[in-house]
């Protein structure tokens, strides 16, 4: 909140005109975001098979193709790609497709609404880029940490619009705080 507020009183010192916008749907990025991008790169890394795309992995005698793929994706891509391409699988899939990944895409374009909405009022909008300082060098975030750690973020690229992180100072920590500017 310190970064913030002092990134607000530059923006102010400077001749903006500070307003608060309403953006009820953001709260539902981080959500749409999970499924939306898991799918899409699902779809778009099928194509990664090390035959055309992307890394191959050595050959084996009496090997399959099959067991090629599986090598070479296996090593090809980091455990939190192939999570994230196993969720998109299972969203795109038969039966969960309507009930994630369309309702997801609905979710995506009200949250775009919002944005648009709120742009008729103001030329930019000011958040923080994420909840709290920077994670210190020597932590290690959980997973769940990390994912909501972009819960500024996200609603941006869920509606499309274009953004900058800039940097806001430190914490009481000493640990970097940013703002971001949409």
């Amino acid at each position: 909140a310190a970064g913030l507020e002092r990134a607000i009183d530059a923006f102010r010192a400077a001749g903006a005109e500070i307003v608060d916008v309403d953006l009820p749907l953001t709260n539902h990025g981080i959500s749409t975001y999970y499924i939306i991008a898991p799918a899409e790169a699902s779809s778009n890394l099928s194509r990664y098979d090390g035959i055309r795309y992307g890394h191959r992995a050595e050959s084996r005698a009496g090997e399959g193709l099959d067991d090629l793929y599986a090598r070479t994706r296996t090593e090809g891509f980091g455990e939190e790609v192939r999570r994230r391409i196993l969720l998109g699988t299972y969203v795109l899939s038969a039966g969960y497709y309507d009930a994630y990944y369309n309702k997801a895409r609905r979710v995506r374009s009200l949250i775009a609404r919002d944005f648009t909405e709120a742009f008729e009022q103001v030329d930019a909008i000011l958040t923080p880029t994420t909840p709290s300082a920077a994670f210190g060098i020597t932590e290690e975030p959980s997973g769940v940490e990390m994912y909501m750690n972009d819960v500024f973020t996200v609603p941006a690229s869920m509606a499309g619009i274009p953004g900058i992180s800039l940097p806001a100072g430190l914490s009481s920590d000493g640990l970097p705080l940013g703002v971001q500017l949409l």
